[in-house]
């Protein structure tokens, strides 16, 4: 039996396949427990060029994230799709266990490891809404109500003439350009008085004033939805009425950290649930790392899930080669 220290990664992400693949290079054994089927996390839903990520200014999120798995596969990388984390707890032996379960038959699975990641990444904020604006819920399983901004970007998709964004911040500036550049009208519809996008974002927007195609509504909100024939109706706070095809809730992100698995562990997190780390990615847990959007709320995109990805694998193999593992 192979002796090679076992490192699960929980989350198959670009942060967490960045760590697998060093840990890999490392001589290590990482093992990746993602829960969907693929590999990829949210990149995987991308359908946007990301012109930020250096050598490849052409290529989507979802071709990224498809690229980052087969690199993994080609390496033999252990992964296990289906695999959520049930348990994790300090042995009495110092040791970490982790017990993991899976959405096919199979029964679940226990290690014990010196090392654990967390790469679980971020969801995109919106449920809440939906339960408390009248109608949005009914409005989301039928299509015209969407959480994030995947949908605008796909292709082939009917956007209709009038779009309305939910949120003042980065997400809602950028597809708002996306769509103005289509020649679609959008309004954007944001409880604060001024916007939190980036500047930049912001005069992109602003350069279609003129043009009649943006509105900003500051200091309103959505507060009920209805069918208006082959339109909707959206009635914000103030009391007016916004004709639209869509509604988009681009209300920015959540940490996935809060999960009961975690529960035995003594992680800290900041006041909005991030997992706060080191500059080794280290968590106030001994032995646990935390990479990617989870422990990053300041910078979160592909680039920086990479580089943290890296620098947990690159601590991890160091502590093994001085201590055996990691030290406290």
């Amino acid at each position: 039996m192979s002796q090679t220290p076992r490192v699960p990664i929980i989350g198959g992400g670009p942060a967490g396949m960045s760590c697998a693949l060093w840990l890999h290079n490392y001589g290590l054994g990482p093992i990746v427990i993602e829960q969907a089927a693929e590999l990829g996390g949210m990149a995987r839903a991308d359908p946007y060029p990301n012109p930020w990520l250096l050598g490849r200014p052409g290529a989507l999120g979802r071709e990224n994230a498809a690229d980052f798995a087969r690199h993994l596969e080609q390496l033999a990388v252990e992964t296990w799709l289906g695999g959520r984390p049930l348990r994790a707890w300090r042995r009495a032996d110092g040791l970490i266990g982790l017990e993991v379960g899976f959405a096919d038959p199979r029964p679940p699975r226990t290690l014990s490891c010196m090392a654990l990641v967390i790469a679980t990444g971020t969801a995109f904020r919106g449920e809440e809404w939906l339960d408390q604006v009248v109608n949005a819920r009914v409005l989301a399983q039928r299509g015209r109500v969407h959480i994030g901004p995947a949908w605008a970007g796909e292709p082939g998709i009917e956007l209709g003439a009038h779009v309305a964004l939910i949120g003042g911040g980065d997400n809602a500036f950028d597809v708002a350009h996306t769509l103005l550049r289509k020649g679609v009208r959008v309004t954007i519809v944001m409880r604060a008085a001024a916007p939190r996008a980036q500047p930049l974002l912001v005069e992109r927007v602003s350069a279609y004033a003129e043009s009649g195609l943006i509105d900003v509504r500051s200091q309103r909100e959505v507060v009920l939805l209805e069918v208006r024939g082959p339109r909707l109706r959206a009635r914000l706070s103030d009391g007016d009425d916004l004709e639209v095809d869509h509604v988009m809730l681009l209300f920015g992100y959540r940490p996935n950290s809060g999960g009961a698995w975690l529960a035995e562990l003594p992680i800290d997190t900041d006041a909005d649930g991030y997992i706060t780390v080191d500059g080794n990615m280290a968590t106030s847990c001994w032995g646990v790392f935390a990479v990617g959007d989870v422990a990053n709320p300041v910078h979160p995109c592909i680039a920086t899930a990479l580089g943290s990805g890296t620098m947990a694998a690159r601590e991890i193999q160091k502590r093994f080669a001085r201590h055996g593992g990691p030290a406290g």
